[in-house]
């Protein structure tokens, strides 16, 4: 994503306690443990170390593939938001098989070929004993469900662009923040604090980690938007952000808007349905910045890496 925030990979609403960033190792995932596959549409997907600082760790999308990268996926715009969610978290394929597009989607499934992908992952979603995604991740929401389910009914239409191409519309822009955005920069903990405590739950754990993705694995609540706002453009993992006064200004396509507080390390989440496609913006109330394009997902930190991934220079910086 681009010179500002956020490519984000978010959905969905999990009532419950603010966990930032990292992951809520409910059930004791170890680092590096495999993610069971969907029996026959793929095996294992290894998570990345948490708390890790190679930029390769960073976020989901490093591969630069697919939903949530920007690309073009032929998706409704709700069902590439689920898929961004819920699932390709893991499943960029090969193995497990990649949901990505709508191609990938319609195709028919290793493990039944009488159904699609998407039908077998409606199948998996409100699977109760084989649950996708699997244990520790929360169940998803009978509303989630309910879009995959509308769009199979449909006869699986194709949608509207939701997300530019990468290097599109927001690609290195300044977005309307005051006095440009200087991404060259060296690897700085700015703040010279980082975070010592695990995956506690708490609002302050684990900035600068792909949010939504690790909650989607590890478990956790479930975001719509979630991230960490930084001084400057190349920050390690862990190490805390900007220290509150700003604000994260979500304006869904309904024109529904939803202010989300940074906190004192920089951290900021939302839960809840977002109507997709979706703008962002972070200000303090004088200046702003800007996302210049709409977007379906929005774990932030998946794109607004240490070094930047699908075309972020790098951490979501403050105005």
């Amino acid at each position: 994503m681009r010179s500002l925030l956020i490519l984000f990979l978010g959905v969905a609403a999990a009532a419950g306690t603010a966990v930032a960033c990292g992951g809520g190792d409910t059930a004791n995932l170890s680092d590096n443990a495999e993610i069971p596959g969907a029996d026959g549409d793929g095996g294992g997907a290894v998570l990345p170390p948490s708390g890790s600082t190679n930029p390769s760790d960073d976020g989901i999308n490093a591969s630069g593939k697919g939903a949530g990268t920007g690309a073009v996926t032929g998706l409704p715009c709700d069902v590439q938001q689920l898929f961004e969610n819920r699932c390709i978290g893991c499943h960029l394929g090969p193995n497990p098989v990649a949901l990505l597009s709508y191609d990938d989607l319609t195709k028919k499934s290793a493990a039944d070929p009488t159904k699609s992908y998407a039908e077998r992952s409606l199948a998996r979603l409100k699977d109760t004993a084989s649950p996708m995604p699997p244990k520790p991740a929360v169940a998803p929401t009978p509303a989630e469900i309910a879009v995959l389910d509308a769009w199979i009914k449909a006869g699986t239409p194709k949608g509207a662009v939701c997300t530019p191409p990468p290097g599109g519309a927001d690609g290195g822009a300044d977005g309307g923040a005051t006095g440009g955005t200087n991404t060259n920069t060296p690897l700085v903990c700015t703040s010279k604090q980082t975070w010592n405590n695990g995956n506690d739950g708490s609002s302050k754990m684990r900035p600068g980690g792909a949010c939504i993705t690790c909650h989607s694995q590890r478990g956790g609540p479930n975001y719509t938007v979630a991230g960490t706002v930084y001084p400057t453009a190349h920050e390690p993992n862990d190490c805390n952000g900007v220290n509150g006064a700003l604000t994260v200004v979500v304006t869904d396509k309904n024109g529904v808007v939803k202010n989300i507080p940074v906190n004192s390390v920089g951290n900021f989440s939302l839960g809840g349905q977002i109507a997709p496609p979706f703008t962002v913006k972070v200000t303090n109330g004088v200046k702003e910045r800007a996302m210049a394009s709409a977007l379906t997902a929005g774990d932030c930190n998946s794109c607004h890496t240490v070094t930047g991934v699908n075309g972020a220079p790098g951490r979501v910086m403050a105005p």
